[in-house]
């Protein structure tokens, strides 16, 4: 087996809190699909901040597991964020890699991406929501990369995307959150046809929501919950109805209903959808400009900015 046929060449490269996870999932059922053990390895992160990459053993042991596929794939939504120098470094190891980008509408993905981030403690404090999105939007031009800086700039996708389209083409597909929402099967089987392959499998509860955010009842639980999750998350992946059993389970007894159901308010979506027309604006012209058609409804009628 070559080098180029050990390596990945199937990558769901972005975005944060737009299903990547449920996608991955789902195309991992395929059988002409392998997917890595671990869905979020990061590879190539290094790249963006000017570092070297890692042995490539350390990348290619996640697929040690993998026969004679078509495809090798991996999920890294952070990837999109790494522009060109991420973008080439893919190719330069895969060359014929298809990439898969899923945008989500930026004001819902980030409500979704606070509340990933404070339900699981992660350096925001007792932030509410109203203030991350000032703070977010203070912040969206630093480079930072703390969650607070994160947060609205990483809903500003044309920034992001150009490289990636120039430099796949069309072994770049775009596809969208509403559409994965609305009729995942539909939206598996118009990628399995994209990769030249089958659809999708008729199995018994595929569908089912990965990666939802969850409010604990008892914070300390939910930490030792994650924990172990990421430690069996090989062993849970391969055996996804036990996982799909566990979970339901914990749902149940480790859930805070009543901080799930808080929204974002209209003030504060306000100023986001204000921050984010111009944005909406230059990422359906440049989608235009490169033959992406089908657009969702979000970028369809963009309100100008006055």
């Amino acid at each position: 087996m070559s080098f180029q046929q050990k390596w990945p060449n199937l990558i769901i490269a972005g975005v944060h809190k737009a299903g990547t996870t449920s996608l991955f999932t789902y195309l991992s059922k395929h059988p002409d699909i392998c997917a890595s053990r671990i869905k979020e390895i990061g590879y190539y992160m290094p790249l963006r901040d000017g570092q070297e990459l890692a042995p490539a053993e350390s990348y290619l042991q996640h697929f040690m597991h993998c026969g004679m596929q078509p495809y090798r794939m991996e999920a890294s939504p952070s990837y999109l964020y790494g522009d060109e120098a991420i973008a080439k470094a893919i190719q330069s190891h895969s060359p014929d890699a298809r990439i898969i980008l899923i945008l989500r509408e930026p004001v819902e993905r980030l409500s979704s991406f606070y509340h990933h981030i404070r339900s699981k403690a992660l350096d925001m404090g007792n932030t509410d929501m109203k203030d991350f999105i000032r703070a977010s939007l203070e912040r969206s031009d630093s480079a930072d990369q703390d969650y607070f800086a994160r947060g609205v700039r990483e809903g500003e996708y044309a920034g992001y995307l150009e490289p990636w389209l120039r430099i796949y083409g069309d072994n770049l597909k775009v596809v969208y959150f509403d559409a994965l929402r609305e009729n995942p099967r539909a939206l598996c089987n118009e990628l399995t046809d994209w990769l030249g392959l089958k659809p999708l499998p008729n199995l018994p509860n595929l569908f089912t929501i990965e990666n939802k955010t969850l409010y604990a009842r008892n914070p300390l639980l939910h930490k030792a919950a994650l924990r172990v999750n990421k430690r069996l998350e090989g062993f849970l992946r391969n055996n996804h109805a036990l996982k799909r059993s566990i979970r339901k389970l914990y749902y149940a007894l480790n859930t805070d209903r009543a901080q799930r159901g808080i929204e974002i308010d209209k003030a504060s979506a306000d100023l986001l959808s204000s921050h984010y027309v111009n944005h909406n604006l230059e990422l359906r012209k440049l989608l235009q400009q490169y033959g992406r058609n089908g657009l969702p409804s979000w970028l369809n009628t963009p309100h100008v900015r006055p």
